[in-house]
């Protein structure tokens, strides 16, 4: 019997000491993506859960200088989207889908900013204005 209550308080500690010594998930990270592919298009890349892990796949600057695009991807949503650091307001960019719709935004002084998502089964790309005074000119990523 007391062996068996030895065994058993050894078992209860082992499996305690597992337990605190386990990564603990983001809430983020464990919690279900709202949206997945072609059901992201048009969203909001934080909103639906989608920013935790996304990575940069390429990126762009305007032509003649500029704050960077970053064209990101979300395995986890399979969608993408651009991202802009924080710039003058004046900066715009966009995500945009070959031979389809596109998702304009405008950067901000004072947060990142970033398009609306797009199913990544698209072909897409990301693009920056050229802030030349003149607006329509976009120096852009390659399609991906």
């Amino acid at each position: 019997m007391a062996i068996r209550r030895s065994l058993l308080s050894l078992g209860t500690a082992a499996l305690a000491s597992a337990l605190l010594l386990a990564p603990a998930l983001s809430a983020e990270a464990a919690a279900p993506t709202a949206c997945k592919g072609s059901s992201c298009t048009g969203k909001n890349p934080q909103g639906e859960g989608c920013g935790s892990g996304a990575k940069v796949i390429d990126r762009v600057q305007p032509a003649g200088g500029g704050p960077e695009v970053q064209l990101r991807n979300s395995a986890r949503c399979s969608a993408a989207w651009a991202r802009i650091q924080k710039a003058n307001s004046s900066w715009r960019f966009k995500i945009q889908i070959r031979g389809g719709a596109s998702y304009t935004a405008s950067a901000s002084p004072s947060y990142e900013a970033y398009t609306r998502m797009v199913g990544s089964s698209n072909a897409y790309r990301a693009c920056v204005e050229i802030y030349d005074g003149r607006g329509g000119s976009w120096s852009c990523t390659g399609w991906h």
